[in-house]
């Protein structure tokens, strides 16, 4: 019988295994990483291309032309390639961010055959018919506009521009009006230009078929889809000067904050350090600005803190939602709570627990080959490699009371922040 009097060991977190893809070449130069875990014959695909907001002439064009891929192409509709998926069984997801357009594919090994040519087909050949064009845009543009009656989405879109500068690709920056002047040939010039083989990497995992190179490289080795790697464009970052920012909506119920500032980059020696701190600042339930702000002054049903990490910059964001009456002091709380950060030590005890969180947390991020993958991208996309997890672990496990104040009284400066409220 189990006595329930005595409590359980606590066993403490190991170190995740950090498994390192195969990296392959396709003949045409492409650049494939096989990332072979796991006892499920599933293998996730993602093809990679640079050919993010960062890469766009014009607002939406990048993710539009992302979307379209999956319209209809040379030899499948968009109806018979949902229709193929399904009877396969498979899951294919279209996605656009800053830097990278990424097409996802997941399947069992067995399908693989069957699925590639599709896949093949609609990055080669997509048509980008006028008809299906025209659909897509309508519907985004009624997304669009049912979001932007969202007092936290009008909040994020200003302060992206306060901390960027409105003309960068950093800044969301969508307007109406964009709907209109994006036109068919936009997203089709946008294809010709990134969705091409010099301008692609494929990232596999899962239990792999031992001849996927050779899958891959029958469909996308090839010189068909050639293309030159493009040019990184540049722009600056411009801040504006003003530190408090206010967009009204009369009717709105609730008013959203964001406090933020611009922060290091991944390779920053100080971003792992940043991590733990931050977790201690809002970064998970327990938190300090949940403690405070949500559990003992009831102003808010939450809010934390997040640490944004972009190929070109980095960011610390505060969001939350509280009544219009509330939000004063919401903000006063949130510096108050930085000032302690920088004038007192953490406790042992506090420290202990947010060790242990970020920990679960860690290993949970290599739990599985899916995980796994996800990890090594998240190094990758950043011109990083596997040394980044484990400088990280030797953080978690190492980092002192003092290093945390130390790093609170270099960034969390009150004067560095931008404060953004959205609401009546």
């Amino acid at each position: 019988m189990i006595d329930y009097k005595i409590q359980p060991k606590i066993i403490e977190a190991a170190k995740p295994e950090i498994i390192l893809p195969e990296a392959i070449q396709l003949d045409n130069g492409l650049p494939v990483h096989i990332l072979k875990a796991g006892a499920q014959e599933v293998t996730k695909l993602d093809f990679i291309f640079d050919a993010g907001l960062w890469h766009e002439s014009k607002p939406l064009q990048s993710a539009l032309a992302n979307a379209m891929l999956q319209e209809g192409s040379q030899d499948y509709s968009g109806a018979q390639i949902a229709e193929i998926m399904d009877f396969r069984g498979a899951y294919i997801q279209f996605s656009v961010d800053h830097h990278f357009g990424t097409i996802s594919l997941i399947c069992l090994n067995k399908h693989l055959p069957h699925l590639l040519p599709v896949i093949e087909n609609l990055i080669k050949h997509s048509l980008f018919e006028e008809h299906e064009f025209e659909t897509l845009t309508n519907r985004r543009k009624q997304r669009f506009l049912l979001e932007n009656k969202k007092v936290k989405v009008l909040c994020q879109k200003k302060f992206s521009e306060v901390l960027f500068g409105n003309q960068h690709p950093y800044s969301q920056k969508v307007k109406k009006e964009n709907f209109q002047t994006i036109g068919r040939d936009d997203l089709h010039d946008f294809y010709n230009s990134f969705y091409q083989s010099g301008n692609c990497r494929i990232v596999a995992a899962g239990n792999t078929d031992p001849k996927l190179g050779e899958l891959l490289n029958h469909h996308f080795g090839g010189n068909d889809w050639q293309g030159e790697k493009m040019m990184v464009p540049e722009f600056k970052i411009q801040s504006s000067k003003e530190r408090l920012h206010q967009v009204k909506k009369n009717d709105a119920i609730q008013s959203a904050i964001r406090i933020g500032r611009l922060l290091v980059k991944k390779d920053h020696p100080d971003f792992h350090g940043l991590q733990v701190l931050n977790t201690i600042l809002g970064g998970y339930f327990s938190s300090r600005l949940m403690a405070n702000i949500r559990e003992e002054k009831g102003y808010t049903y939450g809010i934390g803190s997040s640490i944004m990490s972009l190929n070109e910059a980095g960011y610390l964001v505060i969001a939350t939602e509280t009544d219009k009456a509330y939000v004063k002091n919401t903000i006063d709380e949130v510096f108050n709570e930085m000032r302690r950060l920088r004038e007192e030590l953490v406790s042992e005890k506090e420290l202990k627990r947010v060790r242990q969180y970020l920990l679960g947390e860690f290993i949970r991020d290599f739990d599985g080959p899916f995980a796994q993958a996800q990890s090594f991208r998240s190094v990758a996309d950043f011109g990083l490699d596997h040394h980044f997890h484990e400088q990280y672990y030797q953080t978690l496990i190492s980092i002192t009371l003092e290093r945390l104040q130390a790093l609170a009284s270099q960034y969390f400066i009150e004067s560095e922040f931008y404060t953004v409220i959205a609401g009546a």
